[in-house]
């Protein structure tokens, strides 16, 4: 078992603006033709040796408008971060049905932990952050996405590359029953974590029933990255099943996909009718009602997301 690891921020961390009043303007990045801006008040920041991390209040999400940003790029707030954690860890749980194991790659914010915890089977969550300051920074300025995911003893923090946990892994035959890409974006220092050599090597820690969840980005404006993703996913899994939902804080519609050599699509079908699904607790976005119209891609989109299934 991997060892726990503190994640109270260091002393030489200090807030830059904790009780700024004065709004300032935060581009936003949306693929390499577009972008647009939030009005936020800082609240946090630090570079650490790996990325820029802020935190700032942006007053368009009201109350619920804490959010962060890694490298300029906005990763979630507390009033649509459930969308995107939910959206990858409960249709894909549900559908394994006894799900276990889980591994989050990525995941400092504890968001994908809290949701993966929501569900009873799961005994165990190991959380592979390469940034130790990014949940330090989470726990003092944002709690509430974490949501206690960390203090769980179901919960292990793992503090390095995911790749070298992925590796040792393999290397130890340890086997997950699901597999969440929580990752920043597969244009950056992840990219090297969305091609089919990275999938093929997750797969192969994979148990029966076994699958992975991960983000696409978003398929009007990053429709190249998107495909090249789903292309590699094909390569290495039987069945592709990509899923759209909108989120706020990214500005568009954003695409999602889970993938696995053992569940079919008749698997995720079926969920409408699980007794599980209406038995979790405290989710927000996904319900029973909804599943059917996050897998029920646009004709628009078809080029981009399509095939589906098997």
């Amino acid at each position: 078992m991997p060892e726990k690891h503190d994640t109270s921020a260091s002393q030489s961390d200090a807030p830059t603006a904790s009780s700024a009043k004065l709004t300032t303007s935060y581009p936003a990045p949306l693929g390499p033709w577009a972008g647009y801006t939030f009005a936020a008040m800082p609240v946090y920041a630090t570079s650490s040796p790996h990325q820029r991390i802020e935190i700032v209040d942006l007053p368009a999400f009201g109350e619920l408008g804490r959010a962060y940003r890694l490298d300029g790029r906005f990763m979630a707030s507390l009033a649509d971060a459930h969308i995107c954690h939910e959206c990858m860890v409960h249709p894909l749980l549900l559908a394994h049905g006894n799900a276990q194991r889980v591994l989050i790659l990525g995941g400092g914010d504890g968001g994908s932990a809290r949701e993966a915890l929501r569900h009873a089977c799961v005994r165990e969550v190991v959380v592979a952050e390469l940034d130790a300051q990014v949940p330090a920074a989470i726990l003092r300025h944002i709690p509430a996405l974490a949501n206690g995911a960390f203090d769980d003893p179901r919960t292990t923090l793992v503090i390095g590359d995911a790749r070298d946990l992925v590796d040792a892994a393999r290397a130890n035959g340890e086997q997950f029953d699901a597999i969440v890409f929580d990752l920043t974006e597969a244009d950056g220092d992840a990219a090297s974590l969305h091609d089919a050599a990275f999938f093929a090597k997750v797969r192969d820690l994979l148990g029966p029933r076994g699958g992975i969840a991960l983000q696409l980005g978003a398929p009007w404006f990053e429709g190249t990255q998107v495909r090249r993703m789903l292309d590699a996913l094909h390569s290495v899994f039987a069945c592709v099943l990509p899923m759209t939902t909108y989120v706020p804080l990214y500005g568009t519609q954003w695409a999602l996909a889970i993938a696995s050599n053992s569940l079919t699509a008749r698997d995720f079908d079926a969920l409408t009718a699980n007794p599980s699904v209406t038995a979790l607790q405290g989710v927000r976005h996904y319900s029973p009602s909804r599943h059917a119209a996050l897998f029920d891609i646009p004709p628009e989109l078809s080029v981009i997301l399509g095939p589906i299934g098997p």
